[in-house]
């Protein structure tokens, strides 16, 4: 049997249109008749930096990062940290709001990088109401690093948004 470069050309544009198809619309999309379990991402209004849900039950704030850490990527920890911890104290305690800061290399932490789909240095929001995930990377934090009022103010804002 002879190939030409043609047919085998086609056939190997066929088969990764067929393989694009087959993972956008039957292992990413939610209404094909799977249900979104609390360990599965869904992501919301991603222009926004935060989910768009109302009155969630719980709200994970996550940041993520590297063994090494420059300047940024330290600052983004330490801001939002403090944020959480400072203005949304009585719900950190209720355990309605969470902060976490997950190392990205470190091998126990494979599950939630592989849940978040994260790659490297971040902020997300996770909004979890009636048991599911509205996870969204928060980028605009990242032009606010410099200015800490106005990074606490719109992370307050994002987070007190979703309460």
């Amino acid at each position: 049997m002879k190939f030409n470069l043609k047919t085998v050309f086609f056939g190997l544009v066929i088969f990764i249109l067929v393989s694009l198809f087959v993972n956008e619309v039957v292992l990413k999309n939610p209404s094909s008749g799977q249900e979104s379990s609390p360990t599965q991402a869904v992501t919301s209004a991603p222009d926004e930096g935060v989910p768009n849900v109302k009155k969630a039950d719980k709200i994970e704030v996550l940041n993520f990062h590297r063994t090494q850490r420059c300047w940024s990527c330290l600052t983004l920890g330490k801001l939002s940290e403090k944020t959480v911890s400072e203005k949304f104290a009585s719900e950190v305690a209720s355990g309605k709001v969470i902060f976490k800061a997950v190392n990205i290399e470190l091998p126990e932490n494979k599950e939630i990088v592989n849940l978040y789909q994260v790659s490297g240095s971040s902020l997300y929001i996770n909004a979890i109401k009636s048991g599911k995930n509205n996870i969204v990377q928060n980028m605009k934090v990242w032009q606010l690093l410099s200015d800490e009022p106005a990074f606490t103010n719109y992370l307050e804002a994002q987070l007190r948004s979703l309460l």
